[in-house]
């Protein structure tokens, strides 16, 4: 059975808000929407299997069911709701920030 994507509303603006700095910071605005592209892609992927993605390794992240697949040079985190059949995308991150503390400290919301 396949699961719904849900992406909430804090990882729609981190997405636009790589793109919009690919985009007007970098000038490149083809880098930009490939990744919006490849993005839509992979996310949409997890609709098929989203627990065959590993959980993170920080242990509170982990026993909150937190999940990751790697997009580019991004991190799309989820979790998965078994009872809704649903994936949550709850932030997307550039890998080589301190994401661990940024899913620990900054509240963030199924919606």
């Amino acid at each position: 059975m396949n699961y719904k994507i849900h992406i909430t509303k804090k990882a729609e603006a981190d997405l636009i808000s790589a793109a919009d700095y690919i985009e007007f910071t970098l000038l490149n605005p083809k880098a930009a929407d490939d990744l919006i592209d490849k993005a839509e892609e992979e996310i949409n992927k997890l609709s098929f299997s989203p627990k065959s993605h590993k959980l993170v390794e920080e242990p509170v992240l982990k026993s909150w069911g937190i999940r990751f697949i790697l997009i580019n040079n991004y991190m799309a985190f989820f979790k998965v709701d078994d009872e809704l059949k649903t994936v949550f995308i709850i932030r997307f991150l550039y890998g080589k920030r301190n994401w661990t503390e940024i899913l620990k400290n900054e509240p963030f919301s199924l919606i």
